[in-house]
């Protein structure tokens, strides 16, 4: 009938659109990396950064790469299968591995910003920085490198490594990575962001957590 044949055709077409709508979330989600580990390079032959990698992906970016150390950002979790892998390789290979607690939701906790500014100084390059999926904690921290160790003017390294090209909205739930730089644009008076990050940003986040508290009694 004239109506059976209108519903098959509107039935192509939301089939067509829904695949497109499918192609095109596939498309971005292969170029922001999520679907490939993303794996990115921050400073040539020096530093790469990447979501949470295993198994033969972990040890072919390892290898390939000639990791001499990682940083992962996820903390110090035995009970993740994932990071027991990572450990276990990394002493396979005699690779330093350092943990550091960070939370894509929090502002970095003051001791874990110091720790990760000491294992950035001291371990040794290349180095791989990850987090879960190589997006916002670890895009903060590529963001400090990049400033910190190229001597790349803050404003471009954090359109550079904190970016929605590699997973990043500063408008979501992650949103306090980018609050992490904006507080220092407030606060640093014109120390540079390691100093700050020492010195006042303890200080700084303490009135902050203090405010908190007493808005939620």
């Amino acid at each position: 009938t004239r109506q059976a044949s209108r519903w098959r055709k509107y039935l192509r077409r939301a089939l067509l659109a829904l695949v497109v709508v499918m192609c095109l979330a596939w498309a971005m989600l292969s170029y922001v990396g999520t679907l490939n580990g993303n794996v990115r390079v921050v400073e040539p032959n020096r530093v790469y950064r990447s979501g949470q990698l295993v198994g033969d992906q972990l040890v072919d970016v390892l290898k390939s790469r000639h990791i001499r150390s990682v940083v992962n950002l996820r903390g110090h979790l035995p009970e993740d299968a994932r990071l027991r892998n990572e450990w276990a390789v990394c002493r396979r290979m005699n690779i330093k591995h350092v943990d550091i607690s960070m939370s894509a939701g929090k502002l970095p906790w003051p001791t874990e910003l110091r720790k990760l500014l000491l294992a950035l100084d001291q371990l040794p390059r290349p180095m791989l920085i990850h987090c879960a999926g190589g997006s916002d904690r670890t895009g903060l921290v590529c963001t400090l490198y990049v400033n910190m160790y190229e001597r790349v003017p803050l404003d471009e390294a954090q359109s550079s490594q904190l970016t929605w090209r590699y997973g990043h909205l500063s408008f979501g739930s992650a949103h306090p990575m980018d609050d992490f730089f904006t507080l220092y644009r407030e606060t640093g008076k014109g120390m540079s962001i390691r100093r700050w990050a020492l010195d006042r940003y303890p200080r700084v986040y303490a009135e902050l957590m203090r405010q908190r508290n007493s808005a939620r009694s």
